[in-house]
């Protein structure tokens, strides 16, 4: 695996991702739950999988920020501003919704935008 600026793209933001679950659970749970920390990650395994059977890291990249942005949201509607009683709700929820249905589709928007997309050889770019 080549590391293409879009593939250190996608391992910053899996990165991220693995240091937003850390702090929930050392910050938030008593002890912390290493099964709860595994199970947020799950839409970023699919995203990691992608981005290693695929030629370009666009699309895991981009279906790791759909995720990572998912959970930022619900980061703070749990964490930070929750407004009713059922929000930690949304920890059980988001990842699943992440893995099976909103980073899927992004994948594969920019899987077909990259492959749409011309090819530029390095005899035509001279």
């Amino acid at each position: 695996m080549a590391l293409s600026a879009s593939r250190i793209a996608a391992l910053a933001v899996m990165s991220m991702a693995v240091l937003l679950h850390a702090y929930e659970q050392v910050a938030n749970s008593t002890p912390p739950s290493i099964g709860w920390f595994l199970w947020s990650m799950l839409p970023y395994g699919v995203c990691l999988l992608f981005l290693l059977r695929s030629r370009s890291g666009v699309p895991g990249a981009t279906g790791a920020g759909v995720a990572l942005v998912w959970d930022a949201i619900t980061h703070y509607e749990v964490f930070v501003h929750p407004t009713s009683s059922t929000a930690a709700l949304a920890l059980i929820f988001v990842p699943l919704w992440s893995a099976l249905l909103f980073s899927p589709i992004a994948m594969l928007i920019a899987w077909l935008v990259v492959r749409k997309r011309p090819r530029v050889s390095a005899a035509s770019a001279k």
